[in-house]
């Protein structure tokens, strides 16, 4: 089951649902973006629905049948940000709903309940002694969150339109990015092994798009002491150099990797691009595609 929810995050569209900063409350301290439309026209996106499809396909039509809602062709878009607290996250998921339909499941659940809040209808219901929230911004936006408070501070948000405003480094690829996400390090809570790591970091930007057939990743990373900043840039060039030294598929793939440090050494930027055919050829010797079925 893990393997299946890995792979519909993979595949998982102005166009519909590119990121749109302005529905992200200004006081996120983190936002994670995924454009599932170009995610699946990719040529990875393209195999690993195939792979769903083959391996899962009877399930997923049960899923329709019941939620009327197909992850792998019906969801567009999904943007989830947090506060910073661990788990105290909100998503904004667009898509094709059978709006009625969901809204009578949601009636059904275990203590429903159902309030009108500036024109709105939220639904709450527990789950596993959990509460749940929901509301429907638009037929095909629909907010959801365990805690109430980031709930209404996103209605909030999507109905004033004073989000965030535009970040450069989202459109600084080759193409508009499938997945893109930021974080500000200092405000996030994190565990003791990844804090020992980027706790020395102030932000973290990551973008991967699909272009002119290769897949490309950026990362950007601020940092507060020059010498950290070196340091990351070392950790990432050593990275990518002893996957090389580990995989003679890796060497001989077409990796173009570049990184360097701006801003005085207080940016860091790398880029890895590489042939999205050698990706799905990694993959495919790696068995990752038949993990989907399991």
């Amino acid at each position: 089951m893990k393997h299946l929810l890995l792979s519909l995050s993979l595949v998982a569209g102005l166009h519909a649902a590119e990121f749109d900063p302005a529905r992200v409350s200004p006081d996120a301290k983190w936002w994670l973006h995924a454009d599932l439309e170009a995610a699946r026209a990719t040529e990875l996106g393209k195999r690993v629905v195939a792979e769903v499809d083959e391996k899962k396909g009877d399930q997923l039509r049960a899923l329709k049948r019941m939620f009327s809602v197909n992850p792998m062709t019906d969801l567009k878009g999904i943007t989830l940000y947090g506060d910073g607290q661990k788990d105290h996250a909100v998503a904004l998921i667009e898509g094709n709903f059978d709006r009625a339909h969901l809204e009578d499941i949601a009636k059904a659940a275990d203590k429903h309940e159902s309030e009108e809040r500036e024109g709105l209808v939220i639904h709450s219901w527990t789950d596993k002694g959990k509460r749940q929230h929901a509301v429907f911004v638009r037929d095909d936006l629909l907010v959801f969150s365990h805690f109430e408070d980031l709930l209404d501070s996103a209605i909030t948000t999507l109905k004033s339109g004073n989000g965030l405003t535009a970040d450069p480094f989202v459109g600084a690829g080759a193409a508009a990015p499938f997945l893109v996400g930021y974080a500000n390090l200092q405000e996030v809570e994190m565990g003791k092994d990844e804090s020992k790591l980027l706790g020395h970091a102030e932000t973290l930007r990551i973008a991967m798009t699909e272009a002119a057939g290769r897949m490309e990743g950026r990362m950007q990373l601020e940092v507060v002491d020059k010498a950290d900043g070196d340091r990351f840039r070392m950790v990432m060039d050593g990275m990518v150099a002893l996957g090389e030294l580990g995989n003679p598929d890796l060497r001989a793939a077409d990796i173009s990797f570049d990184s360097r440090s701006e801003e005085g050494g207080k940016t860091v930027r790398c880029t890895l691009s590489f042939p999205t055919s050698d990706l799905i050829s990694l993959m495919e010797k790696a068995k990752a595609f038949d993990k989907i079925g399991k």
